[in-house]
């Protein structure tokens, strides 16, 4: 009997599940209980700090990006002027921050000796300052130049760190290529200021300028061909040539050749196997192009702008390192005429 009952049990609790079922389905069928999916929102893609816009073309963020991706084995697709049927381009920039100097024994520094963890800028564009992009634990910074194919455009860098001194680059043509071996000589600060300084200031006191206080320098490498703070050939620099800069002023001193020792020495009548040429006191607005001069060898130009907005900063050295300086065509051996 209780076998009976149990199953009399659960058919009529089967057939009772079997009615509810039915009367559901009914209800949704008569649309009393209609079921709303709601639309799935996409999260907007956000480019990272140091992809940087220099375009009005509408391209997506998502775009760039798989661009950028794909680029890094492809470079061709970023370069191609053709991105998502927009004349755009990607150039890729990188360099690497040189700790450059004496430490405070007055020893070189390394070489390869780089400075993390530093602030990299566009001076033509302060809005970048607040990117906030920085050197690596290695020292190398990169950029992604998003830009309007053919379409050149100007570039100083500016370095600063807490407690160093802040450095502006030379101008630097952004072309449809990548350029992936800036370098900055970033000075050790402790050498600027307990070395460097006192000896420039006492040379110039010493030699006809008894009122010379220091403001700011401007700095050129006359190199060789192969000459670059990525190449470990040294010294880098082409003996025997000369500079000159336009436009001519009496308001700031004169070029001063740095000696062998890498020491800017008023007795140096030209450049040394070093390379170093320096101006000192440049006004504060202008622009001005340096060139160099040695028989049957060709050099670049490189340009500087000095602006209220660099001394703003706080710009003291205006720098432009090897192999974006003055590199000519000599590419005779190290130390050689």
């Amino acid at each position: 009997m209780l076998k009976r009952c149990s199953t009399w049990l659960m058919v009529l609790l089967a057939a009772s599940v079997l009615q509810a079922c039915s009367n559901g389905n009914n209800n949704n069928n008569n649309g009393n209980d209609t079921v709303t999916e709601e639309p799935v929102t996409e999260e907007p893609v956000v480019l990272p700090d140091n992809v940087l816009l220099f375009t009005e073309r509408d391209v997506s963020n998502a775009t760039l990006l798989q661009v950028i991706e794909e680029g890094e084995s492809n470079p061709d697709m970023r370069l191609s002027g053709d991105i998502d049927g927009k004349p755009v381009t990607i150039v890729k920039l990188s360099g690497k921050t040189n700790h450059f100097g004496r430490d405070k024994d007055l020893q070189y520094i390394d070489y390869h000796a780089t400075v993390p963890d530093t602030r990299i800028w566009i001076a033509e564009y302060p809005e970048t300052r607040e990117l906030d992009i920085r050197t690596d634990d290695t020292g190398w910074w990169t950029m992604y130049i998003v830009k309007d194919a053919g379409a050149d455009l100007e570039f100083s860098f500016i370095f600063e760190k807490e407690d160093w001194i802040t450095t502006k680059t030379n101008v630097n043509i952004i072309a449809d290529e990548d350029d992936t071996d800036f370098a900055i000589q970033f000075i050790e600060p402790h050498f600027f200021e307990f070395a460097m300084l006192p000896l420039v200031e006492a040379m110039m006191r010493g030699n006809g300028y008894p009122n010379f206080f220091f403001e700011n320098a401007m700095v050129v490498t006359v190199g060789k061909s192969w000459g670059s703070m990525h190449d470990d050939r040294l010294p880098h620099g082409d003996p025997g040539a000369t500079v000159s800069i336009t436009p001519v002023s009496e308001d700031y001193y004169d070029p001063i050749y740095f000696n062998k020792d890498v020491i800017p020495d008023l007795a140096q009548e030209d450049v040394s196997v070093d390379g170093g040429v320096t101006w000192l006191n440049m006004p504060q607005e202008g622009t001005y192009y340096v060139t160099a001069h040695k028989p049957g060898v060709t050099y670049p130009t490189v340009k500087f702008t000095f602006t209220q907005a660099d001394k703003d900063a706080g710009v003291v050295l205006y720098i432009a390192s090897p192999p974006d300086s003055l590199e000519g065509d000599n590419d005779s051996p190290p130390g050689e005429y």
